[in-house]
């Protein structure tokens, strides 16, 4: 008995020094990886996931472009904005100028009786482009602009890069609109005096044809995703000017409804955020759903107009003199037409502006006022040029006169 036990002890005994002795021996025969080689490999995960990451900021801050032909369009648009220019002053050869506009995230747009020229933020004419328009209207959107002839056939877009749309038509234009998506809208009266509204996809294929009945088109707007087209007209009904102003889904060409407005003149239509529509009339404002049902509206407290805008964040901008008298206040008013700022100017005006942040007046004497929307401190800026037109990017203020454009930083009164 005693030898069975002592032979099964020693067998455990065995056992455990097996188990003890095996691990070590494995370690013998195991080949260690090299310090460099994990390096590599930790360099190689970081490498990756900063390759992802960027990818991923790139899809976010390009989802409107995520098409072949909208990423192609886009980019050549990018490489052409490249380039140093001389910085402000920029001197240019004009002898009327028509437009000044922002576009494209800091670059600047001029229209003249003969060019389009686009500057980068450095004042680098990226786009020189000659035109022999009579009445040429610019309309601009995200990263597209279109030109056309009002009265006569020539409709084009454009973009840093040049010309990438001709539009075909042989009738003569009434008026037209551009939106963020790049779809546009152009409005034409044709040989037997027909107003057609044709609205054009990103790639300038016409995807939407409407004839109109009675009236006369005054001006479209497309809202920013190109799905709603806004289509107001004049009419007389009972004797009595009427402005019809009709709403259509793009998708189906069905109007969705309309609004009546009666003894008033308009100025313009555009949309604000979301799908509501702005109605800017001589003695009202009128906000619209995409129903074409009155959501607000509002009296102004002169009929004397300077100017009547929507900016591109859905501010409404009234600027006037209460009683013709020199005196002009600028009223701003959010979507749902509720007073938010306003501003009594002590000098004369001679043009407003706003970036959807800052509002920027200009005055007759060379100077401006600026002031954030959402703050009560007024900062100035004073031009060497006697400009007409007025951009501002927060306190950086951009004066337009014909042959040049100035860039002066606006400093607290």
């Amino acid at each position: 008995m005693k030898a069975d036990k002592e032979l099964k002890l020693r067998g455990k005994k065995k056992k455990l020094l097996d188990k003890i002795e095996r691990p070590e021996e494995n370690d013998e025969t195991k080949i260690p990886k090299s310090k460099r080689k994990k390096k590599l490999g930790l360099f190689a995960k970081i490498f990756i996931i900063f390759i992802l990451c960027l990818s991923l900021l790139f899809v976010i801050f390009n989802i409107n472009y995520l098409t072949p032909a909208k990423m192609k369009e886009h980019m050549n648009a990018v490489f052409a904005n490249f380039g140093n220019g001389g910085g402000y002053p920029y001197r240019f050869s004009s002898n009327n100028i028509l437009s000044f506009q922002s576009f494209n995230l800091g670059d600047k747009v001029i229209l003249t009786d003969s060019d389009v020229i686009i500057l980068n933020s450095s004042a680098n004419p990226v786009l020189s482009y000659k035109h022999s328009m009579s009445n040429p209207i610019l309309k601009v959107s995200r990263d597209r602009l279109l030109l056309f002839d009002q009265g006569s056939t020539k409709a084009v877009i454009l973009t840093q890069s040049g010309e990438v749309i001709t539009f075909p038509n042989d009738d003569k234009i009434i008026c037209a609109d551009i939106s963020d998506s790049g779809k546009s809208v152009i409005v034409t009266k044709t040989s037997k005096n027909k107003e057609e509204v044709n609205v054009y996809a990103f790639s300038g294929k016409k995807i939407m044809t409407w004839e109109k009945g009675d009236g006369y088109i005054l001006d479209v707007a497309l809202n920013s995703g190109g799905s709603l087209l806004g289509v107001a007209l004049v009419d007389t009904e009972d004797a009595v000017e009427t402005i019809n102003v009709a709403l259509f889904g793009v998708s189906n060409a069905k109007q969705k409804g309309y609004y009546q407005i009666k003894s008033s003149t308009l100025y313009d239509i555009a949309f604000l955020k979301a799908n509501d529509l702005s109605v800017l009339c001589s003695n009202k404002i009128f906000v619209l759903n995409a129903k074409a049902e009155l959501k607000a509206e509002c009296e102004h407290p002169s009929i004397t107009n300077l100017q009547l805008f929507a900016d591109k964040n859905g501010h409404i901008i009234n600027t006037y003199s209460q009683y013709n008298n020199g005196e002009f206040n600028v009223d701003v008013y959010n979507a749902s037409l509720e007073k938010i700022y306003t501003k009594q100017c002590d000098n004369e005006v001679v043009r407003v502006y706003s970036d959807g942040n800052t509002l920027v007046s200009l005055y007759s004497n060379h100077t401006a006022d600026v002031n954030m929307l959402k703050g009560k401190v007024t900062y100035s800026a004073k031009f060497d040029i006697d400009p007409i037109f007025v951009l501002c990017n927060s306190r950086q203020v951009f004066a337009c006169a014909n042959g040049s454009v100035e860039k002066v930083k606006a400093v607290k009164q």
